[in-house]
């Protein structure tokens, strides 16, 4: 290094310092379409596993619901008599904020939110949060509901 004259050895430095710039940029852009791929991937399979499901009206008790009709759940939803609850039910036997149906990667659950007359599930009373299958029968109240996809 020596022998190289002041302006060969910063033309070198500089050269090396482009080099490391380029490289350096180039792995920064390697490192974000890996990332966007897995980002595609990953959103790919929430869309599969997106919660589909109803609750279908199976015994309406004084409620004023229709037998059959069709209520949408959505990914939290909150059964009860309160304005703000996502299903709305004007039971006598049904508290402000009843029962919630949840959707997780494992699928449908309802949880008791501490009602006065209880939650049941084909009949067996919800302490816990229990998992919910399509076809299976909450009682809130008086009210039946199916669960359907």
């Amino acid at each position: 290094m020596a022998s190289l004259p002041f302006e060969w050895f910063l033309l070198l430095l500089r050269v090396v310092f482009i080099f490391l710039l380029y490289f350096f940029l180039f792995q920064v852009i390697r490192v974000i379409l890996r990332e966007m791929q897995s980002y595609a991937r990953g959103s790919q399979a929430v869309r599969a596993a997106e919660p589909s499901g109803h609750l279908i009206v199976k015994a309406p008790g004084n409620s004023g619901l229709r037998p059959g009709a069709r209520l949408e759940l959505e990914p939290v939803t909150v059964i009860g008599r309160h304005p703000r609850a996502t299903i709305r039910i004007d039971d006598s036997f049904v508290s402000g904020e009843h029962a919630q149906v949840t959707w997780t990667e494992d699928g449908w659950w309802v949880t008791d939110l501490g009602s006065t007359n209880g939650t049941r599930v084909n009949g067996k009373r919800v302490m816990v949060p229990t998992g919910l299958r399509y076809g299976d029968v909450i009682q809130i109240g008086d009210v039946e509901l199916q669960l359907a996809p």
